[in-house]
């Protein structure tokens, strides 16, 4: 049988990220030295994903990239589009309730085991991979987009972490406008993130999220069966399935094999 791994960001991962944007600041690095560092962090962060394969576009741009930049976007893209789906299917139902503000405070913070801490769901979902994928492409061709879209979006979730921490105690029912204008914000940057990692590719693959997540087009239903499976699975003693910035492991490529744990990674992302 054939094995599909997915192996997602690890706290191993999340520590290169600390040199990696370091690198980015220093405004001297060339680009040799630039690429130099992305072969290393892909040592550390390849995840030996296997995905759907990508559709043959007459405007693909993958042949024109440097093989970083190329390996880093077959590594991550999967990640991405699931953390945009949860950013839609999930976070903004908890922005929008109050009473969910706990999950969405949650989100921005890490968790400490001993001395060792944990990068926080918004590191691994989102940060972490953005960040990769921005210093894989050269600044000309969608990095230096790709940053500033961060940037952004960094500020916007920092600013909604914060107002969901702080809502009023009490009787107070806090007035979520505030906090869905962060998000709204956060969907601005992550929609230009998108965008620019479709320019630079030319593969119009990651959907960007509309205003109010109103006519997203793809299946919340789905979203909903894929984390249903993951849990099953996990409770089942199956594979590690915890989303793609997690650990995932999934059977059967085009019919091959039949997964015992549901829909499988190539079937949820190869649906809308």
């Amino acid at each position: 049988m054939r094995f599909l791994c997915v192996i997602g960001l690890t706290a191993t991962a999340a520590a290169l990220q600390h040199g990696l944007a370091g690198a980015r600041a220093s405004a001297g690095a060339s680009a040799v030295q630039r690429r130099a560092l992305l072969q290393g962090a892909g040592a550390v962060a390849t995840s030996a994903l296997v995905q759907p394969v990508l559709p043959a576009l007459a405007d693909d741009k993958m042949e024109d990239l440097p093989p970083g930049a190329v390996q880093a976007y077959k590594q991550q893209w999967p990640g991405m589009q699931l953390a945009t789906d949860y950013y839609v299917f999930e976070l903004l139902n908890q922005v929008a309730n109050p009473q969910a503000w706990d999950n969405v405070g949650a989100l921005m913070e890490g968790k400490s085991s001993g001395s060792a801490q944990s990068p926080s769901q918004l590191e691994r979902r989102f940060i972490t991979p953005m960040r990769i994928l921005a210093l894989s492409f050269p600044p000309d061709e969608g990095g230096d987009e790709m940053q500033a879209a961060l940037d952004s979006f960094q500020k916007s979730m920092f600013k909604l972490g914060r107002e969901a921490r702080s809502s009023p105690g009490g009787g107070e029912t806090p007035n979520p406008n505030t906090a869905l204008g962060y998000w709204d914000a956060g969907r601005q940057s992550l929609n230009a993130y998108l965008v620019a990692m479709n320019t630079a590719t030319g593969i119009n693959r990651l959907v960007p999220i509309p205003p109010k997540g109103q006519g997203y087009p793809r299946s919340k239903a789905r979203y909903t069966q894929f984390k249903k499976d993951a849990a099953i699975c996990q409770n089942r003693g199956g594979e590690a399935l915890a989303g793609v910035w997690g650990n995932l492991m999934v059977y059967g490529v085009a019919g091959t094999g039949v997964s015992p744990c549901g829909m499988t990674a190539a079937e949820y992302f190869q649906g809308m």
